[in-house]
């Protein structure tokens, strides 16, 4: 009898149809998906020309069917991104200057097209939101009739499902810059925002981001402590990390837990794949506490998969309302960012010998990766590749398991592995001759060595 197909809750697929936010920013320049604005932007000429003006606005100018943006407003947009990249720029702290490309440009501009709506009125906002999306369930399109109306409370966050690689990072940085820029046009009379948070996953990722912010003349990034930062709420509000594992919505009085309390509306938030640090429920009070009176931007490469996870139906119908970007995976990856790999089984019974050659034959491609990035670093200079990086990836976090009723533990198998590469040169130089000749013994189906040609770089 066949089996059913498994029960699917609100999953990656399903999740890219349910982004009506996302569907309302693209009309707005003129695109009916994020497909169709994507490959008609990317071969464009990245950066601003002489007068100022990026050349993706200046194709947005010319295109058939033009934004419903008003031009002078995108051109407001435009002056706003080359201001804030100028910012980010300023004294070339990273050794060159930052140009965008342009998926990372266009995340910025949504920002801007959003912002300054949200700015301007947020119940208008919100009006406009829910009569796009009635006309889109009128036209008959089909996700529109799951998309759910908008309420004013919704509006009070922005999230960009990014690829990792694909420039969230920087992306925060401008958007830091974009929020303060309209809360000033805005609300100049406004008391100063009462603190800015960066929430992060842990502390290494604190610590990295603190780097970067200064690497992008965003230089009073410390940890938060709120201990002594009572006195933070100046004319001149600093951004703060913290990890949300410390973030808690009662003080219990163990470790470094900071009850939420503390921080007295209005917040602006950032929030780095927070969803990792902590439980969904937990998680979700915290931040609905922190943001209910400010504002919140939300970073992640893995949006699809922890709804998948999470399998709530609010939580995706949040989501939905709240993208604003998508350049997952898929996109980063057609685009010719992501990994190119090959998953290699062996289905025969593996001996110690069989499992060393294997292993031989990803150091030796590892090898040739390092020697080729050596010799043509000039070429590479242009792709921004970084230096070859190896790792190994283990079945178990436990040092010992067992298998086949026989103990085993990866990381003991790679240590010595690696020994046996530096103590016995005399069977590494035979190994790396039975590889380099296509003579390995591991046979594909067609009876072709698995190796063969794998190395001709190296080997010319």
């Amino acid at each position: 009898m066949a089996k059913s197909p498994p029960r699917r809750g609100p999953g990656y697929l399903r999740l890219e149809r349910q982004l009506s936010l996302l569907a309302w920013l693209n009309h707005q320049l003129g695109y009916a998906d994020t497909g169709e604005m994507l490959s008609d932007l990317k071969a464009l000429r990245e950066g601003f020309d002489d007068a100022g003006r990026s050349y993706i606005l200046q194709h947005l100018a010319t295109r058939e069917r033009p934004p419903l943006i008003p031009l002078e407003r995108l051109h407001t947009y435009d002056d706003n991104l080359r201001c804030h990249l100028q910012a980010v720029n300023a004294g070339a702290r990273r050794g060159e200057l930052v140009t965008l490309r342009y998926f990372q440009y266009l995340a910025a501009l949504y920002a801007e097209i959003y912002l300054d709506r949200w700015f301007a009125g947020p119940d208008k906002l919100r009006d406009d939101l829910n009569a796009f999306t009635q006309s889109e369930r009128n036209r008959g399109r089909t996700e529109a009739e799951q998309w759910p109306l908008y309420q004013t409370a919704d509006l009070s966050k922005l999230a960009f499902w990014m690829a990792t690689g694909s420039g969230k990072t920087l992306l925060l940085h401008l958007n830091y810059r974009q929020f303060l820029h309209y809360r000033r046009q805005y609300r100049p009379d406004a008391a100063p925002l009462k603190n800015i948070l960066l929430i992060t996953p842990n502390e290494g990722l604190s610590r990295q981001h603190r780097d970067e912010l200064k690497l992008s003349n965003i230089r009073d990034a410390e940890p938060f402590d709120w201990r002594s930062d009572g006195g933070l709420f100046t004319s001149d509000t600093p951004l703060r990390t913290i990890e949300i594992t410390k973030l808690v919505l009662e003080k219990t009085g163990e470790g470094e837990s900071v009850p939420v309390e503390v921080f007295e509306p209005e917040n602006l938030i950032f929030v780095d794949e927070g969803h990792k640090g902590s439980g969904g429920a937990v998680w979700r009070q915290v931040r609905d506490t922190l943001g209910a009176t400010g504002f919140t931007f939300e970073y992640s490469a893995t949006f699809g998969q922890a709804l998948a996870a999470a399998n709530n139906a609010a939580l995706f119908a949040e989501y939905g309302k709240s993208i604003a970007f998508d350049y997952s995976y898929r996109y980063f990856y057609t685009d010719g960012y992501g990994k190119e790999f090959r998953i290699l089984n062996l289905t025969q019974e593996t001996t110690a010998d069989n499992t060393d050659l294997l292993l031989l034959a990803n150091l030796l491609s590892f090898y040739q990766q390092q020697r080729y990035y050596a010799a043509n670093q000039a070429d590479l200079a242009g792709y921004n590749l970084a230096r070859p990086l190896a790792v190994f990836v283990g079945g178990s976090v436990n040092a010992v398991y067992t298998q086949n009723k026989r103990p085993r533990s990866d990381v003991l198998t790679v240590c010595q592995f690696l020994h046996r590469v530096l103590s016995e040169p005399a069977w590494a130089q035979d190994a790396i001759d039975q590889l380099l000749d296509g003579n390995s013994g591991f046979r594909q189906d067609d009876g072709a060595d698995l190796f063969a040609g794998q190395f001709a770089w190296l080997t010319e």
